[in-house]
């Protein structure tokens, strides 16, 4: 045991009742530096926004942790590259499983995707790797990472694995 309590992590549909959410939570302070640059927080006031509605028509994920909202997994508005966020407090091993449900459930007739990692967020790479992993994905074969500045890309196939 690593001394974590374990938690009840699920994934919903966006819903527009989640629009307020997703905005308040896009234009947390906190996130800078942490989520995104510094300089990338005045497209927030256009991402969290673009975000809020869009979500709920897209291949989007409302990830709850304990019963409570915690996160989002889906498209980026603008990019349209896929990305995820949990709230500091839902850390702590929820986000590989969290991106592992979403990649097996939500993407169905979706596109190939990229996420973008920034260089310093290495917990991120590893969510992301082991959440392709779970679900049968290998890096080098259906998964590609390829450097970007002030990062990598990680592409990931079409569709859910069970499409594949």
């Amino acid at each position: 045991m690593d001394g974590r309590t374990e938690r009840t992590v699920t994934l919903r549909r966006a819903r527009a009742s989640d629009a307020p959410w997703l905005l308040a939570v896009g234009l947390d302070p906190e996130k800078v530096g942490r989520q995104y640059h510094r300089l990338e927080a005045p497209l927030q006031l256009v991402v969290a926004p673009a975000r809020a509605l869009a979500a709920p028509r897209a291949p989007a994920a409302l990830v709850e942790v304990d019963g409570r909202r915690a996160g989002y997994v889906g498209p980026n508005p603008l990019s349209r590259n896929l990305e995820y966020f949990l709230q500091p407090w839902a850390r702590g091993g929820t986000g590989t499983t969290a991106v592992t449900d979403y990649l097996r459930r939500f993407r169905a007739g979706d596109r190939a995707r990229r996420f973008f990692v920034a260089t310093s967020n290495e917990r991120s790479m590893t969510v992301l790797l082991r959440a392709c992993a779970a679900v049968g994905w290998e890096e080098g074969r259906e998964v590609r990472v390829e450097p970007a500045r002030h990062g990598r890309w990680v592409w990931i196939p079409a569709g859910s694995p069970e499409e594949g």
